[in-house]
């Protein structure tokens, strides 16, 4: 089932890619070259990008925005994420309640022909929902408390 998931958003992205390597108005350029620029939000999406373009992949520009180390759930664009959002000719983000972020950033595109890749959307009723199982507080459950508490030994432990 992983592997029929990965196979099709293997070719939905390339399908992306190809739409938009396509297109001759040159507002879907980058505005410093003429290579395909991709942006991805995470690095399984990232990674995806560039073995779909293999040895293609000069022709293209693939940009991850978080870092190593930072978490999806608490991720805040900067002002050059979305710059480079906006002007790119690919956007792929995973959607859902970490990503409300994207809308604002969309709305200030510059690139209109943009082909945006919600993978959320994509997967559509194949999205797993979270389970509970014994051990585990639902977040319903959840206490006020019982948050802050996480949260203070989150960020004694260093973790983040």
């Amino acid at each position: 089932m992983k592997k029929l998931i990965a196979c099709l958003l293997a070719g939905l992205m390339i399908i992306g890619v190809l739409t938009a390597c396509s297109s001759t108005n040159a507002t879907t350029k980058t505005s410093n070259d003429n290579k395909l620029s991709v942006v991805c939000t995470i690095f399984p999406e990232y990674d995806w990008v560039r073995e779909i373009l293999g040895s293609h992949g000069y022709d293209g520009e693939v940009t991850m925005l978080l870092d190593n180390g930072v978490d999806l759930h608490s991720y805040q664009p900067t002002a050059d994420d979305i710059i480079k959002i906006s002007t790119c000719n690919m956007f792929i983000y995973v959607g859902g309640e970490s990503d409300q972020w994207v809308t604002d950033a969309l709305k200030e595109a510059k690139n209109k022909d943009m082909v945006v890749i919600n993978l959320l959307d994509v997967l559509g009723d194949t999205v797993k929902e979270e389970e509970v199982v014994e051990g585990m507080e639902s977040e319903a459950e959840e206490t006020p408390e019982a948050a802050m508490m996480v949260r203070n030994m989150t960020s004694m432990s260093g973790c983040h």
